[in-house]
C-alpha cells in the first residue's frame, strides 16, 4: 500500500484510508483474482491504528505499510 500509489496492472482499490490528523490518503489494493472485503476492512483498521501511532511518535507516514494477511 502506498500513499501516492498508482494503480497497478490487474489490480484494483479496495478501500481508502485518510490519515484524521494530515490528510494523507493511502490505498488498500488487490489482485482483481483475489477480492476479499472482509480482509479489506481489517486492514483498513490496522492501517488506521499505525497512522495514528506514526503521529504519536512523531515520524512520517511511510511509503508502504506491510498488511497483514489474516
Amino acid at each position: 500500500m502506498r500513499g501516492t500509489a498508482e494503480a497497478l496492472p490487474n489490480t484494483t482499490s479496495m478501500e481508502t484510508v485518510v490519515c484524521g490528523k494530515c490528510g494523507q490518503r493511502f490505498a488498500i489494493r488487490y489482485d482483481v483474482a483475489a477480492l476479499n472485503v472482509e480482509l479489506a476492512k481489517r486492514q483498513v483498521s490496522f492501517v488506521t491504528e499505525q497512522l495514528v501511532w506514526d503521529h504519536i511518535q512523531e515520524r512520517k507516514h511511510p511509503g508502504t505499510i506491510e498488511l497483514p494477511n489474516v
